[in-house]
């Protein structure tokens, strides 16, 4: 009978192997770098690289109680945090005029730089959570105003929805059966997301403002 921690190191990595897949799909010839579809594919891989990393952690160093698993914990959380700054930046290149992105990323790289400093003062994973579940409700905000002028997207709107439904379950102590773990109900639950977030991706601007304009 495997633990909840080996439920929640497995469900990690197969979700980081379809976030990684899905992000790789989204990396296309014909999208700038900078643009919104491209923002987006680089956010996707690093929700990849923070939920393989949560995997290592749970897997292989938190069990036996390893130094590794402090700094492990504070990299995968700070990832977490850059993901939040690049899901802001997406939003506001997709939906928002000029001198508005600009204010987006200049609040979003304030907030999330004092975030990565307070894990070196705290260990209270909520402020990270706080700040993540911040962007994706802005990317949802926009993408649902979008939907009448063709920017926005049912598949992105959706796969945040889902995103907030799984964010919820661990609070509430959901799992899907006895022993499973409530944090690797999480990770099932977020796996129709990256569907969701893939197709969303399919439909952002490619080529239109970028971010070093």
């Amino acid at each position: 009978m495997l633990s909840e921690l080996s439920y929640s190191a497995l469900t990690d990595v197969i979700l980081a192997c379809l976030q990684a897949f899905a992000a790789g799909c989204l990396i296309r010839p014909d999208v700038v770098k900078t643009s919104a579809a491209g923002v987006w594919a680089l956010s996707m891989s690093l929700i990849a690289f923070t939920f393989m990393l949560g995997a290592i952690d749970h897997g292989f160093f938190e069990p036996v109680a390893h130094w590794l698993h402090e700094p492990l914990k504070i990299t995968t959380r700070a990832l977490a945090a850059v993901t939040s700054f690049f899901i802001c930046v997406t939003a506001a290149l997709q939906f928002l005029q000029s001198h508005h992105r600009k204010l987006v990323y200049i609040v979003s790289a304030a907030v999330n730089a004092a975030v990565i400093l307070s894990l070196f003062l705290t260990d209270n994973f909520f402020i990270v959570m706080g700040t993540y579940s911040a962007a994706m409700l802005f990317l949802l905000t926009l993408s649902i105003l979008g939907l009448k002028k063709g920017t926005g997207s049912l598949a992105l709107t959706g796969g945040i929805v889902i995103t907030f439904v799984a964010s919820s379950l661990p609070i509430v102590g959901f799992e899907l059966f006895s022993g499973f773990g409530i944090y690797a109900t999480y990770h099932v639950v977020l796996m129709p997301a990256v569907l969701c977030f893939y197709l969303g991706g399919l439909k952002l601007d490619r080529q239109g403002p970028t971010l070093v304009k």
